[in-house]
């Protein structure tokens, strides 16, 4: 007997059936069993709507078509697909540095940005540089010399590494969301 076939014994009017005979016995332990696996399938499919949960992460991974093209054969761990999924569905496009930013966040990178522009007459001064031709077009992302992803415990699973290291998420990422006509390099360590 589970606690919620003795609750549905309870709801019985207790003059008029025995909640222990053994044809309706059987008839109450199926209704909780069959209650009780459906409320686990609930659960699972509402944790399911929040990415962020790792609940469903391959369901999450078809539908936004990830792991990456440039990403695939990277080994990932678990924390790392989901803030891939989660990234993904944040991203709503853009072109300003703080979209960047904030992509690179959800990610799990820190980065600056810095954009280059050729000099002109009047705003150069002696000493800059000049930065012709398609510097104009040009941004450099800077990310520390050696990000580490480290396990979080929910979002591991067995077989993933306590810490990774290695900035080809965010590389693939951001290659794929810049503006078609801008040329992106990236820099690590003190640039």
């Amino acid at each position: 007997m589970t606690a919620l076939s003795d609750q549905i014994r309870l709801l019985l009017p207790p003059a008029s059936y025995d909640g222990l005979a053994p044809k309706l016995s059987a008839t109450i332990e199926a209704e909780a069993n069959g209650l009780t696996a459906s409320d686990a399938q609930i659960e699972a499919t509402y944790s399911a709507i929040f990415a962020d949960s790792g609940m469903g992460l391959a369901e999450w991974e078809r539908v936004l078509a990830l792991p990456d093209p440039c990403l695939i054969g990277v080994p990932q761990s678990v924390r790392q697909r989901v803030q891939a999924v989660v990234s993904k569905l944040q991203a709503r496009g853009g072109q300003s540095k703080p979209f960047f930013i904030a992509l690179a966040k959800s990610l799990g990178y820190d980065i600056t940005i810095t954009t280059f522009r050729p000099a002109r007459a009047g705003s150069a001064r002696a000493g800059d540089r000049l930065y012709g031709g398609d510097w104009n077009f040009t941004w450099r992302v800077s990310a520390p010399d050696v990000t580490v992803t480290y396990a979080v415990a929910g979002l591991t699973a067995a077989g993933d590494p306590l810490a990774s290291w290695g900035n080809k998420a965010l590389e693939c990422r951001l290659s794929q969301m810049k503006p078609a006509e801008s040329i992106l390099l990236f820099g690590y360590g003190d640039n």
